[in-house]
């Protein structure tokens, strides 16, 4: 997975190898990992953190048919508990309104058939 060019290795911890080759703010070449924990720490990183191989994430396999179970679910949620589009936006609208009148102790000159 990391990259090994020839000739470059970090300014910090002289590695060769990295996923990512990054300039520091004196625009020297580090690695991946030394770029990033000085982003967040501002200092260099030890090299006593430094490892021998590239530590990789472990991401659990995204399972297609699981997700679109839950869409269709969420979906299906929405259609059965009767809530319509226009009666979303006629609450929204109202909503809005009396917002404003509690506001401004007045009602809005124009109401929801304007809109």
């Amino acid at each position: 997975m990391g990259t090994k060019r020839p000739g470059m290795s970090c300014t910090n911890c002289q590695t060769t190898t990295t996923s990512l080759w990054r300039r520091n703010s004196l625009g020297e070449t580090v690695c991946n990992a030394c770029g990033l924990y000085y982003k967040l720490h501002n200092i260099n990183r030890p090299l006593a953190m430094k490892k021998d191989s590239i530590q990789t994430r472990k991401r659990k396999p995204k399972n297609s048919i699981k997700a679109e179970r839950s869409i269709k679910a969420a979906v299906q949620r929405t259609v059965t508990s009767g809530v319509k589009i226009e009666n979303l936006r006629e609450y929204h609208y109202t909503h809005f309104f009396d917002t404003v009148y509690k506001l401004n102790n007045t009602l809005p000159e124009r109401g929801i058939e304007s809109l």
